[in-house]
């Protein structure tokens, strides 16, 4: 411990706050609260204190103690809350970040829309959420897009064209079309806050009064809703025979992951929602922290992270374990209805519990599993280095192939792997420009020409090029690589032996049939050639799909698409007055046009 520390400690306040830990580099490496700053801060820095093996390695790490002194320790919570939340320090429980989970996003406007969001905003719009399962989110809103119509955040091309007639009305200003749309709102926001008893009751009054003022078109589509909604709701397991609403939290630790306990948190958590008697939903959650860490410290830190953004919180939540600050947490949780956190001995509830620590495990064995597969496939990497003579760590692989017929449509493609995985945000297409005749050598040095040409500062440079192709090919592309000074390591890969050449090499290199190091070379060379051969048929469609109207002088793509969109087909274009074409593109276009046609 340095003076600096030893001064710190001595001058820490008696009062309620929040102190931070931090490294040599300011780097925040942990936010607690304390009753009492000095008794906390200085619990850690005793001779025996009682910390495990990530803490006591944390605390060799401290060159800096920040505190922030407040007046309670409701204000001591959030303040906390707000900083693990703002830093995410490695030595706290936080929940992985805020792009592995959706939040459903309903805009504040007239019309509102609804889509998924990586992030909250502070935007005023409502929030649902956070979701773990990203298809699930996009399933429901799916079908609750099919119940009860609403905007979504763009218009595809085909509602441009041909617009819902609920969306046109309420845009036109049409009274009753708005509170029509709003009222979809409206029901889907019950639907995610699981009251779907309440829309049902809605939909049937609706349905009722619609059918008394002898509004038929409206009571049928209310109609038709409600039958949805009860479809769905028969669908729902009914899991208690009394309508309770509560959440049931579960917490699983696994200390021996080596994964987990190095970077990504050995803890998950599991939410189920029951509502009115019904399990509706369940959300699993990875925790990420260093080493161990109290199952007390791992629900308080995940109930102040999940339930600071969620929007349906129950008045009654079931936790594993008893929390000692519980009224605190249950104010910041939901200020105006706090809700009340219980730990259930036996029964149904007892079950759920249970049932959601199964799901958590789960999640950590998948995680497991995860990572076993991340240590094959680096020891794959490793063993393609090998076989390849490349002393640097293998990093980035970019393969390139080439397509075409006869020289028409060619393209060239360059996919990349990074770390043993597919980087599809680094995957390029390459149109060649060179010419129509075939030549896959000269095609695959204008490819690699264009990729190192110097014009692309951002592209990363690959640790080994990977050309799917033969000598040929290979002599071809380091012909290109060497007039450009690239210096990266390149091999070919043959197609029909599965073996790999490089420059200067006398004999191939044949990986054993059965290695991974094979397998992935496999791999990079079959993804290289779908990229490429689905590029050239798009090519090839789009010049089939070609019409005549492409080839009149004057008809442009906008004229095109307003013929099209205006008559429907050519044919009907053919069939029209000159008086019709001259209402839509001008009688001198129109002129144009009737000679061409």
């Amino acid at each position: 411990m340095n003076n600096e520390i030893k001064q710190q400690l001595e001058a820490l306040p008696t009062k309620p706050g929040v102190y931070q830990l931090k490294n040599d580099r300011g780097e925040v490496l942990y936010v607690g609260k304390a009753k009492s700053l000095r008794t906390r801060v200085r619990s850690y820095f005793r001779a025996k204190a009682d910390l495990d093996p990530a803490k006591q390695e944390m605390v060799k790490q401290v060159v800096d103690i920040e505190t922030i002194v407040v007046d309670s320790e409701n204000e001591a919570l959030i303040l906390e809350a707000t900083l693990i939340r703002k830093y995410q320090p490695p030595h706290n429980v936080v929940l992985r970040d805020d792009k592995y989970y959706l939040f459903i996003k309903i805009t504040k406007e007239e019309l509102p829309r609804i889509y998924p969001v990586r992030r909250i905003q502070q935007d005023k719009a409502r929030y649902f959420g956070p979701y773990s399962s990203a298809s699930s989110v996009r399933r429901t809103l799916k079908l609750l897009r099919r119940i009860f119509p609403y905007r979504e955040e763009k218009e595809s091309p085909r509602e441009k064209v041909f617009p819902h007639p609920l969306f046109s009305a309420a845009d036109n200003g049409d009274a009753v079309s708005t509170q029509e749309y709003q009222h979809n709102i409206g029901q889907i926001i019950r639907f995610l806050k699981g009251e779907r008893a309440e829309i049902i009751t809605t939909l049937r009054r609706g349905m009722r009064e619609a059918s008394a003022d002898k509004k038929y078109e409206r009571a049928a589509i209310w109609r038709d809703q409600l039958q949805a909604i009860e479809r769905l709701e028969g669908n729902q397991k009914v899991f208690l025979a009394t309508k309770e609403s509560f959440d049931v939290v579960s917490i699983a630790t696994d200390p021996t992951s080596p994964r987990l306990r190095g970077a990504g948190g050995p803890s998950a958590a599991n939410v189920f929602q029951v509502r009115d008697g019904k399990l509706l939903g369940k959300q699993t959650f990875l925790l990420r922290h260093k080493g161990s860490a109290h199952e007390g410290d791992i629900l308080r830190q995940f109930l102040l992270q999940y339930y600071r953004d969620a929007q349906d919180i129950p008045k009654l939540i079931f936790v594993p374990n008893v929390l000692t600050d519980a009224s605190l947490i249950a104010t910041y949780i939901n200020k105006g209805a706090p809700p009340t956190f219980a730990k259930p001995a036996r029964g149904k509830k007892k079950q759920l519990l249970d049932m959601g620590l199964l799901n958590a495990e789960q999640l950590l064995q998948s995680e497991r599993a995860e990572f076993e597969q991340d240590a094959r496939l680096q020891a794959a990497v490793q063993e393609l280095a090998d076989a390849l003579d490349i002393p640097k760590p293998l990093h980035r692989i970019e393969t390139y192939d080439i397509s075409n017929v006869q020289g028409k449509h060619a393209t060239g493609s360059m996919i990349v792997f990074t770390d043993g995985r597919p980087d599809k945000s680094q995957y390029r297409k390459f149109r060649i420009q060179s010419g129509d005749t075939p030549d896959d050598y000269r095609m695959m040095q204008e490819v690699l020409e264009r990729r190192f040409s110097g014009n692309h500062e951002d592209w990363k440079m690959p640790g080994l090029i990977l050309i799917d192709g033969g000598k040929g090919q290979l002599s071809a592309a380091r012909k290109t690589l060497t007039k450009l000074k690239v210096l990266a390591p390149v091999a070919a890969i043959a197609k029909q032996e599965e073996e790999l050449f490089v420059p200067g090499g006398a004999e191939s290199i044949k990986l054993s049939y059965d290695s991974d190091a094979l397998f992935l070379v496999q791999r990079m060379r079959d993804e290289a050639h779908r990229f490429v051969i689905t590029y050239h048929r798009l090519l090839r469609s789009k010049q089939s799909s070609k019409s005549l109207l492409d080839e009149i002088p004057g008809i442009g793509p906008k004229l095109k698409k307003k013929l099209l969109n205006h008559f429907g087909s050519l044919k009907s274009i053919r069939a029209a007055s000159d008086g019709e074409l001259t209402k839509v593109i001008g009688e001198a276009k129109a002129g144009t046009l009737r000679d061409y046609l």
